[in-house]
């Protein structure tokens, strides 16, 4: 992968970043988040989360941000497994006719998902936006 710049790496980073932002993250946490506000329209989620109903708007917000850092968590965690695992598993992205190791294109896999930083993925490509009650 040494053969990469910089510019390669970032694109290879954020073509897969933006696909499990979008398809795995935002989509986990908007069916979170609708159960959550009592948005639903699934009555065995209605039920299972009846409990749920009750809470006022601060709490909802609360309960959303815990789903949202949650979520955002356990992403971080799966990643970081391939890096932690390098010798055992790797996680291929296919872009482009090549195949790459994503452990080999990024410094920090888990790192790149960060909700802080202007240049994870997060802050990049996820819909989700500040959560409205």
């Amino acid at each position: 992968m040494n053969e990469l710049t910089y510019e390669q790496r970032q694109e290879i980073l954020d073509y897969f970043g933006k696909i499990l932002i979008n398809h795995v993250r935002d989509t986990s946490l908007t069916m979170a988040m609708d159960i959550a506000k009592n948005k639903t329209v699934n009555p065995i989620k209605q039920k299972q989360y009846k409990a749920l109903s009750g809470l006022n708007n601060e709490q909802k917000e609360a309960v959303c941000d815990l789903l949202s850092e949650t979520i955002t968590d356990t992403i971080y965690n799966f990643l970081d497994m391939f890096e932690a695992n390098q010798e055992k598993m790797k996680l291929l992205v296919f872009k482009d006719g090549s195949e790459y190791d994503l452990n080999k294109v990024s410094e920090k896999m888990g790192g790149e998902i960060s909700f802080v930083d202007e240049d994870g993925w997060i802050q990049k490509f996820s819909k989700m936006g500040r959560f409205v009650i």
